[in-house]
């Protein structure tokens, strides 16, 4: 579990299962953040990638959107840690 956390330690990618699901999910808040402004479409698409990267317990990912010129959201241990225009770099 300490390796997971350990940010300089890149050898555990996914969570034990002992690690507490909020510390990798989403909460209610950032989920309407990041669909704030965005059609329905896209919001669908990214509530999908959000449940795919939960459902693998992904720590870190990035969200993609095509309306408003296109772009990402980076996330990480389910908090926005950045975002821009285009694709993630």
């Amino acid at each position: 579990m300490v390796a997971f956390f350990d940010p300089g330690d890149d050898a555990v990618t996914t969570p034990p299962a002992i690690v507490p699901a909020r510390s990798w999910k989403m909460d209610d808040a950032t989920k309407a953040w990041v669909l704030a402004g965005h059609d329905a479409l896209n919001q669908a698409v990214l509530l999908r990638q959000v449940d795919e990267a939960e459902g693998t317990r992904l720590p870190h990912y990035y969200l993609t959107f095509q309306d408003r010129g296109g772009g990402y959201y980076e996330i990480e241990y389910g908090l926005m840690k950045g975002s821009g225009i285009g694709k993630p770099v």
